[in-house]
């Protein structure tokens, strides 16, 4: 895997463009850097703004728990998170719906990473997204589902690994066994959850918790699968405290060690850090590969 190519083109002017056709107050702001996401393009718009456009069409259709959803669910949460200020339109040849967030500072924490005290701040914000979904929730379809659900991807992705010789044999029969495990457990009831807690999705500033960006994977799932993700991003160093912060806040499940819900949560670790592995872009490849030999290490007697 790598990023996709973008499916439209996007440039400054056709942002610039749609500005001035929709929100000419902001129109005669400055814009900055420009992030290319996997899903999205973002422009920073003067000192506290940016405008973030999907760049393909899967980007668009999962972008509304981000644009409807988000500024309801994160009304009471004590983070920072990107919330949108405007929306937009189809536009100037753009065809899908756009919006303006908030500029947050930080670095990334790839770039950055956590200390102990980010990763307790990580649980705890975890925590507060971990809150019951309704009904009419929307439902990724890629992240939102079971173990059992992602076991075939799980596997061919792990056979791959060895094969390019990025893992060895015994490396993964032992991450199959931290998934089956988890996979055994029962499944939780779903919750609002982020679904794609990496490290060019949390910003820190001098290692305590900045942000978490990039809210267009979330979606009602497991709970568990963000703390799993939480734990490649953290390491081993850092997964107790931050584990240990979630429960504190009143996490929606158990997760000691021991408990049914901590082995949901290394399976989903196990899942998650051979996802990042396969793809080839740095640094989410060695991100991964560092990750899943962190699970191996921790199943270990």
């Amino acid at each position: 895997m790598r990023t996709p190519e973008a499916e439209i083109a996007i440039d400054a002017a056709l942002v610039k463009g749609l500005l001035a056709d929709q929100h000419a107050d902001l129109a005669t702001r400055p814009l900055g850097e420009r992030i290319e996401g996997w899903d999205n393009a973002t422009f920073r718009l003067g000192d506290d703004l940016a405008v973030r456009l999907p760049r393909r069409e899967v980007g668009a259709r999962i972008a509304v728990t981000e644009l409807d959803w988000l500024p309801e669910i994160a009304d009471s949460w004590a983070f920072p998170t990107p919330v949108p200020v405007r929306l937009g339109v189809p536009g100037r040849g753009y065809p899908w719906r756009w919006s303006v967030v908030p500029w947050l500072e930080g670095a990334t924490a790839f770039d950055e990473p956590l200390t102990n005290a980010g990763a307790r701040d990580l649980g705890a914000a975890l925590a507060q997204v971990h809150r019951p979904a309704p009904a009419d929730a929307p439902v990724n379809p890629y992240r939102s589902g079971s173990l059992a659900d992602v076991a075939e991807a799980f596997d061919a992705r792990l056979r791959s690994l060895v094969a390019a010789g990025d893992l060895d044999a015994e490396d993964a029969d032992a991450l199959r066994a931290v998934f089956e495990d988890g996979a055994a457990t029962p499944e939780p009831e779903p919750t609002w959850s982020h679904l794609d807690v990496h490290g060019a999705n949390v910003l820190t500033r001098h290692g305590r918790l900045a942000g978490i960006l990039d809210w267009g994977d979330a979606a009602a799932a497991d709970p568990t699968t963000d703390l799993g993700q939480a734990c490649t991003l953290v390491g081993s160093v850092h997964c107790e405290a931050m584990l240990d912060a979630y429960a504190t806040v009143d996490g929606p499940m158990r997760v000691g060690l021991g408990s049914p819900g901590r082995l949901r949560v290394e399976a989903r670790a196990a899942a998650y850090a051979v996802t990042l592995a396969s793809i080839d872009d740095e640094p989410y490849r060695s991100a991964g590969l560092r990750a899943a030999r962190e699970v191996v290490e921790r199943s270990r007697p």
